[in-house]
């Protein structure tokens, strides 16, 4: 009865110092009793109380983080705006200047509207809003489908997009994944050269499916194989071209919600990206 005793008072103060938020740290049941092996659940449960605490200020850490981001990227189209708003306003602007800025304003804003909609789409791929629904489809469908998205560009600068895809059906969500393919073209098209290639090609092996898109662009440095799939990372041999760093972030999210990986390659000249994806079957 009284080693009883002691043991219901040592869960009482642990109990105590639980409450209080204390970590208890793990300890060995010194006997089989159910006093003992209650103790042994309370310090268990101290320990993944723990463990969430640390969760959540990891979560808190990485929300504040975004929010400096997000703010930093908003500055600029913001303050252009507010600056040719009051040049719009000034009595003895020209018709020719008044046109400028309200071309500027017009750039500005869609800016804005792009950089919204991508945190949106990240917002939602990051908390698991959006279902990926995966359908037994034919990939060169999907993937013409994403050449015809990036028509536009690739006509104005000259670039050519040579598709070379075996018939292949993959699990995947034509919508999700075309959006991922085509933030890869949309990538490898702004830091190409005018009247250039870019070359898309998909095969299968025994494990996996393999979209590869290889541009003969500027390319990354090296140790930026990695670097260049985080979110509002721009590569070290930008100059000009404009971006947000955020088009390779999102493919990786789509690809990762559809069981696969992403890997960046060096090229001389360029840089090839390659989508692993779950093997599905080819058409016979």
């Amino acid at each position: 009865m009284f080693q009883e005793k002691k043991e219901m008072e040592a869960l009482s103060r642990n109990l105590e110092r639980l409450i209080g938020g204390e970590y208890l740290g793990m300890a060995e049941v010194s006997r089989d009793t159910l006093p003992s092996k209650i103790q042994h659940q309370i310090i268990r449960l101290s320990d993944k109380i723990r463990g969430n605490e640390e969760r959540i200020g990891r979560e808190k850490d990485e929300i504040k983080k975004l929010i400096a981001e997000i703010a930093h990227q908003l500055r600029n189209p913001l303050a252009n705006m507010e600056v040719y708003l009051e040049m719009l306003a000034e009595e003895e602007a020209s018709e020719e200047e008044r046109q400028f800025c309200i071309e500027a304003i017009a750039a500005s804003e869609g800016r804005i509207r792009f950089l919204t909609e991508a945190f949106i789409r990240m917002a939602r791929l990051e908390s698991r809003i959006i279902q990926i629904k995966k359908e037994s489809l034919y990939l060169r469908d999907t993937l013409l489908n994403s050449i015809l998205q990036a028509k536009t560009l690739s006509e104005e600068k000259g670039i050519q997009i040579r598709l070379e895809a075996a018939e292949i059906k993959v699990p995947h969500d034509a919508n999700w994944l075309g959006e991922a393919v085509y933030n890869l073209l949309d990538n490898s098209m702004k830091y190409s050269e005018k009247d250039s290639y870019i070359d898309v090609r998909a095969v299968q092996n025994e494990m996996f499916v393999q979209v590869v898109v290889r541009d003969y662009g500027i390319g990354i440095m090296e140790g930026e194989e990695n670097l260049i799939f985080q979110r509002f990372y721009r590569g070290k041999r930008v100059t000009v071209q404009e971006g947000f760093g955020l088009g390779l972030y999102l493919s990786r999210e789509i690809v990762l919600q559809h069981g696969g990986f992403v890997k960046a390659r060096r090229m001389s000249p360029g840089l090839e990206i390659a989508v692993y994806l779950p093997v599905g079957e080819r058409r016979r």
